[in-house]
């Protein structure tokens, strides 16, 4: 929201430390989205908040449709990532590209030619258990969040099988059964999907569009595990971490982002002195690779691994 200058403050910050270019989408006041302009597929008992909510998204999709963007990255305004988010999405891009299996074809994108979305930031996202398939997994990544971390086990893929498992892995593969949007990448394509899915066929809150997207209309989709961007949350008040709904719960006495381990928005002061002598801190020292670094990690190069159905074991998850 135009109103929020705080976090448009921390933001834009980040986003200069690490180099990265953007614009602003404004969000949206949801009791201003008319009625005639809601879709009838849509569930009127709906808050106003999350009419918003999936005006905002709504409007950066229709703009990535009307410009004809090629692909967009689209962040929350809580958006958060680690120092070494560009040597991560490099290897990203190696994975994507081996499960497409364009690893050896000149593409127009680095993440290969042919997807819909990237899922780049999410709670969770299951994997697809009943097919054989390609995985692209990086072993001890220093920036993985190891698996005691992980949150949200209704939503954790099964990463059972030999080829898959370790403490300090990240996998990129096919999500299935995605929840939250700290980030994601759209292509024209994609947008022009989703577009027409939700304001003609089966409108919904906008991260179950996008899982709508990508379980259930036989696009292609491809995710990281763990995640690489995270939900920021500043000390203080904790009902300033959203606009959409009531958090509640205690003053917050530190700031947190949940599956990031050399979080941007925890290390300002230390980001803003570069030098020889910068210490990026892990959040979690005890339980990661690392307990802290330069800023500068070298991140592993993955391998791509086939994988059959009968080489899951079972994953209990909570109903």
């Amino acid at each position: 929201m135009p109103q929020r200058t705080d976090k448009r403050d921390t933001l834009a910050l980040a986003a200069s430390l690490s180099g990265i270019d953007f614009e602003w989408s404004d969000g949206v006041d949801g009791s201003k989205v008319p009625d005639k302009a809601i879709p009838e597929t849509w569930d009127r008992e709906e808050t106003n908040a999350t009419f918003g909510c999936w005006r905002a998204h709504m409007n950066i999709i229709q703009k990535i449709v009307k410009e004809q963007i090629q692909s967009a990255l689209i962040m929350e305004d809580d958006a958060d990532w680690d120092v070494n988010i560009k040597s991560q999405l490099v290897e990203f891009a190696h994975g994507t590209r081996y499960i497409m299996q364009q690893e050896n074809t000149v593409t127009n994108s680095p993440y290969g030619d042919g997807w819909d979305a990237l899922w780049v930031g999410h709670c969770g996202a299951r994997n697809i258990e009943s097919i054989d398939q390609r995985y692209w997994v990086t072993r001890d990544d220093p920036t993985a969040v190891p698996q005691t971390l992980w949150g949200y086990p209704r939503r954790q893929p099964n990463l059972t099988p030999a080829s898959l498992n370790g403490t300090f892995n990240r996998v990129v593969y096919r999500p299935y059964r995605g929840l939250c949007m700290y980030g994601y990448a759209l292509s024209l394509q994609g947008a022009r999907r989703i577009l027409e899915d939700q304001a003609l066929e089966a409108a919904q809150v906008s991260d179950r569009a996008l899982n709508r997207l990508c379980s259930h209309l036989s696009t292609s989709c491809l995710a990281p595990y763990p995640t690489l961007f995270g939900s920021h949350r500043p000390a203080g008040d904790p009902n300033k971490g959203s606009d959409r709904v009531t958090i509640g719960g205690d003053v917050k006495l530190k700031a947190e982002t949940g599956q990031i381990v050399f979080s941007t928005k925890l290390n300002f002061k230390q980001l803003i002195p570069i030098g020889d002598d910068t210490i990026i801190k892990s959040q979690w020292p005890d339980q990661t690779l690392l307990k802290e670094s330069n800023g500068t990690l070298e991140i592993p190069r993955g391998e791509g691994v086939w994988v059959t159905r009968k080489e899951y074991s079972d994953y209990p998850r909570p109903s």
